[in-house]
């Protein structure tokens, strides 16, 4: 089985990514009208952010404990930094004024791309997660946090912790390229779809939580 060449394969994937967050970034509500008010009814959507974020705590322990045998510490100390992470946002939301997000399910977008999360790190091999779950996802949610960030600070919200630290820990945790190992030209084909497909499910996400 011919193995695509490495940079190639980081090239392929990267340009994707980066051409899709481009356009995100161009036309999805979420960068186009994030609330620059402190009115809590504003922050509804944070809801939805709290069940992924929930959620993604769960499934990298899953992920950690499906690889066990690999040779770097980022299944292990991805888990590690996210798990307290829901709490941290869910206190931040109540605190502003909102409810309980607990009291609130996620509405089906987020729940599509929950679940496809969950895929990627149960019937998706090592190569497949880290482009999905890291590359992809968190290269999204970098962008996403940056903006917030920005607009959060300048509305004159305080206490951001949980804001401050996704616009460092998510570029981290995106930069996994050196990790991915020996990807044949059909796996290569597979994993340029499915990051499509992962695109294509967070922009219909974050477009879904300002309708």
């Amino acid at each position: 089985m011919a193995l695509a060449d490495s940079q190639v394969v980081v090239e392929s994937i990267d340009s994707i990514i980066q051409s899709e967050l481009k356009r995100v970034k161009n036309e999805n509500p979420f960068f186009l009208h994030f609330p620059q008010e402190k009115d809590p009814s504003y922050f509804v959507w944070c809801n939805n952010l709290y069940h992924l974020s929930k959620h993604f705590g769960e499934l990298l322990k899953l992920r950690w404990e499906r690889f066990p045998d690999v040779d770097h510490e980022l299944f292990s100390s991805h888990y590690e930094e996210e798990k307290d992470h829901a709490e941290m946002l869910r206190k931040w939301m109540i605190d502003i004024g909102l409810d309980d997000p607990e009291l609130h399910p996620a509405n089906y977008e987020t729940e599509h791309f929950i679940s496809l999360q969950y895929r990627a790190v149960t019937a998706m091999d090592e190569n497949l997660s880290l482009l999905i779950i890291n590359s992809t996802s968190e290269g999204f949610a970098h962008a996403v946090y940056l903006h917030a960030y920005a607009i959060l600070q300048k509305t004159g919200f305080t206490d951001l912790e949980y804001w401050a630290i996704h616009c460092e820990a998510d570029e981290e945790h995106s930069d996994v390229y050196h990790l991915i190992q020996g990807m044949s030209e059909k796996q290569l084909e597979e994993a340029k779809h499915l990051v499509q497909y992962t695109c294509n499910t967070l922009d219909v996400m974050l477009a879904s939580w300002f309708k």
